[in-house]
């Protein structure tokens, strides 16, 4: 039995220099940006905290030392404890009214759709865009729509792929919906919900980090899901990550960002049509 005792945050000191090395590390992996400033220091030291603890460290150098020559498994571990993860079901909900309506009038010209959401984080994006499209579209229309869902984060992507959520992690969902998308789990305390195995097998779930050199995709998307990552981006991360995602589109593709990234976004391969929503332009737009 381990009876070591638990270190505090307040215990250990987090000097400039070794944040600045975990900042630097955490932007080379996954373009987030981490200023110094003192809500990224306790964010970092409390989230660590929790690593020093797991692995008894004395200290952050301590840490560094074993995370600098570290497997895939261990910067793996390090992004996960650092990465935000604030997702809810129909968040932003003027998206998904919108992709309601895109689906009726694509499936009326066009009979296969694919559709990629970047950030999905722990699944209730991905699974609220699939409720949008198993409510709208018809069994036949639905077998036709591809719905892949990536994050960095291997921790978030086990638990969407999975799909247990907790009473609180469902709300944004009607009675009707809860009913009709996810099972209730009984156990002892907090309810357990899980998404249903037809719901959970619209969507195929994958590791995907927005930092690749190249998106590699056999075929490109038609509409792109990225919302609500670019804020933790600097300046020229979003420029280059906006404009990769422009090239996954299809023509007249569609790129959703989140509300509050969208206002500075300048792409010649996109053309804003309404709140955080784009569309590539054709070819002959671009001169």
């Amino acid at each position: 039995m381990n009876t070591a005792r638990k270190l505090s945050q307040d215990e250990i000191e987090l000097s400039k220099e070794t944040y600045a090395l975990f900042a630097g590390l955490m932007y080379q992996l996954a373009g987030v940006n981490l200023p110094l400033n003192s809500k990224n220091e306790a964010l970092i030291k409390n989230r660590l905290i929790r690593v020093l603890r797991a692995y008894q460290f004395e200290s952050y150098e301590e840490y560094w030392k074993y995370l600098k020559n570290g497997s895939d498994s261990v910067k793996q571990e390090f992004i996960s404890a650092l990465t935000t993860n604030m997702t809810s079901f129909f968040r932003e909900n003027s998206h998904f009214e919108w992709l309601r309506k895109y689906l009726k009038a694509h499936f009326e010209k066009l009979y296969s759709l694919r559709i990629w959401c970047s950030a999905s984080s722990t699944g209730q994006e991905p699974y609220t865009i699939a409720i949008c499209v198993y409510e709208t579209l018809t069994e036949s229309q639905r077998a036709h729509v591809k719905i892949l869902a990536s994050d960095i984060d291997l921790e978030v992507l086990k638990k969407a792929s999975l799909g247990y959520y907790t009473e609180n992690e469902i709300t944004g969902l009607t009675k009707e919906q809860i009913l009709k998308f996810f099972d209730r789990l009984n156990q002892q305390g907090e309810p357990l919900y899980r998404v249903k195995d037809f719901l959970r097998n619209m969507v195929q779930f994958s590791q995907f980090n927005l930092m690749s050199e190249k998106y590699e995709f056999k075929r490109p998307f038609d509409i792109v899901f990225c919302r609500n990552v670019l804020i933790y981006f600097d300046e020229k991360t979003v420029k280059e990550v906006i404009e990769k995602l422009s090239q996954s589109l299809n023509k007249d593709g569609f790129l959703l960002l989140g509300h509050s990234e969208s206002g500075n976004i300048k792409n010649e391969n996109l053309k804003a049509l309404s709140k955080a929503i784009y569309q590539r332009k054709e070819s002959h737009e671009k001169n």
